[in-house]
């Protein structure tokens, strides 16, 4: 079980590192995509969030925060933009 969870959280590492950096270089290529790329993780926030009111009580409050704490930091990781969270946790 404990060699499960690392391999889970190594894969989650890795894919965090590799979104954050290829949206990073998108972000670089046109003002465009960096407006599209702000926008998904504000979609993605709002899901959280919605989801966790539909779900209740099978998500706990301290699941709601996690999640949108990782949210925004992969998107500072990948829009470098720390003075504009949409969604303070």
């Amino acid at each position: 079980m404990e060699q499960a969870l690392m391999v889970i959280r190594a894969e989650t590492l890795s894919v965090q590192a590799v979104l954050t950096s290829v949206l990073f270089e998108l972000k670089l290529l046109d003002p465009t995509l960096a407006d599209a790329i702000a926008r998904g993780f504000d979609n993605a926030a709002n899901q959280i969030e919605v989801r966790a009111i539909q779900a209740a009580e099978a998500v706990s409050p301290e699941t709601l925060v996690k999640a949108l704490s990782i949210t925004e930091d992969l998107r500072t990781a990948s829009l470098g933009r720390p003075d504009r969270p949409r969604h303070i946790v």
